[in-house]
């Protein structure tokens, strides 16, 4: 016990040195992760392509990315990870039909990494085979497509080159199928306006403890959708695209109650409803009762992409540990000073900064806009909602 709250004193005051410096250094924050020359507009959603492994989190982020209009959902990849992204991706697709979704074509990825063998626990996956059921009722549907003939990786190629407009990716998984994009085609970077990743544990524990093998849950640095491609992060990470990240140190304090989940139930939507049966499944299966809030790591990430001011972020040079053993500090996201900051990382994200609450987030149409005299100031308003823009060093 002492030794934990040791880590978590340490890590407290990493973090506050770390906004120490980025203020010492003038480099502002900025939301949303949209670039410097992209605002939200109504009339003019962002496409988005939106990359899972299928995780009841990562649906529960879907959920919310299809019924919000800042968006444009133009794509679906399924990575490895929690899923097996053959089978998952068919069951999507049933669930797309429930949901009334039609046109969005789903892509498949590999069902390994680029590199090694670090493996979601097969006890995780079971519950991702079987769709979440009995928590979303099992999926009789026969879906209306098909699952797209091209793979993950070629889907996310086509999608941002076909786009007269730049692309938003939220990466909620393992990082493999966005590498793998990018080795095929690097001249994608030019027409992405942000990758969202959940994932990391930059100033705070890793959850690989949680990992049923003991071997390998002894590595108390790494984050699980990190670890399960390391080699694919890195390079994700080192290839010029414009890097917002959303760690553990994010979603650990950011949790979601009881309150919500009946709020979400009662929204009146098929999207607000499975969100809602999914909590069902988060409160059984993650937070340990319906008496304990449950984080919902991924749906943070999602609103760190929608919403400008739900997070101050920091510009951090980031790398990814690929050469240690997986059980010692593989996958672990490491802050290196020899490197060019690449990373918009956030730490602190809080609903007082928005105009709704979390029980809100399935009805809620607006953010609130910042005063000009922060230490965020504002760049623009337009269609409604407001972005920031960044400094570089």
């Amino acid at each position: 016990m002492r030794l934990l709250t040791m880590r978590n004193l340490l890590s407290h005051i990493a973090t506050v040195v770390a906004f120490s410096v980025a203020i010492f250094l003038d480099v502002s924050y900025s939301k949303p992760a949209l670039g410097a020359n992209l605002a939200f507009d109504t009339e003019r959603p962002v496409p988005l392509i939106l990359d899972d492994d299928g995780s009841q989190d990562g649906l529960i982020a879907l959920a919310y990315m299809l019924q919000n209009p800042k968006f444009d959902v133009k794509a679906i990849t399924i990575s490895q990870g929690i899923a097996r992204p053959q089978l998952f991706s068919n069951n999507l697709m049933r669930s797309l039909t429930r949901l009334g979704v039609t046109g969005i074509p789903v892509g498949v990825g590999s069902e390994d990494p680029l590199a090694g063998d670090n493996r979601y626990p097969e006890l995780f996956r079971v519950d991702s085979d079987a769709f979440y059921s009995p928590f979303v009722p099992p999926l009789t549907e026969t879906a209306q497509e098909s699952v797209d003939q091209r793979d993950a990786a070629q889907l996310i190629i086509d999608t941002i080159k076909q786009s007269p407009d730049p692309v938003a990716i939220l990466a909620t998984g393992s990082l493999t199928n966005i590498a793998e994009a990018l080795r095929r085609d690097p001249s994608i970077v030019n027409n992405v306006a942000a990758v969202e990743v959940m994932g990391g544990a930059v100033f705070t524990e890793g959850n690989l403890s949680f990992h049923t093998d003991p071997i390998l849950a002894q590595n108390a640095v790494s984050e699980f959708n990190i670890w399960a491609d390391p080699l694919a992060a890195q390079e994700v990470f080192a290839s010029g695209l414009p890097i917002f990240l959303t760690p553990l140190d994010a979603t650990n304090n950011t949790l979601f109650t009881v309150a919500d989940r009946d709020a979400w139930r009662n929204g009146g939507t098929p999207e607000s409803l499975l969100a809602a049966q999914l909590m069902d499944y988060s409160f059984a299966f993650i937070s340990g009762g319906e008496q304990n809030p449950t984080q919902v790591w991924d749906l943070v990430a999602a609103i760190n992409l929608s919403e400008p001011n739900f997070v101050s972020e920091v510009l951090l040079p980031l790398r990814v540990d690929i050469t240690s053993a997986p059980s010692i500090a593989q996958g672990q996201t490491v802050v290196d000073d020899s490197l060019t900051p690449n990373v918009y990382v956030s730490f602190s994200p809080n609903f007082n900064n928005l105009s709704f609450k979390s029980s809100e987030i399935f009805s809620a149409r607006t953010v609130a806009v910042p005063e000009p005299s922060t230490i965020l100031g504002f760049l623009a308003v337009g269609g409604g909602f407001a972005f920031l823009k960044r400094k570089t060093l």
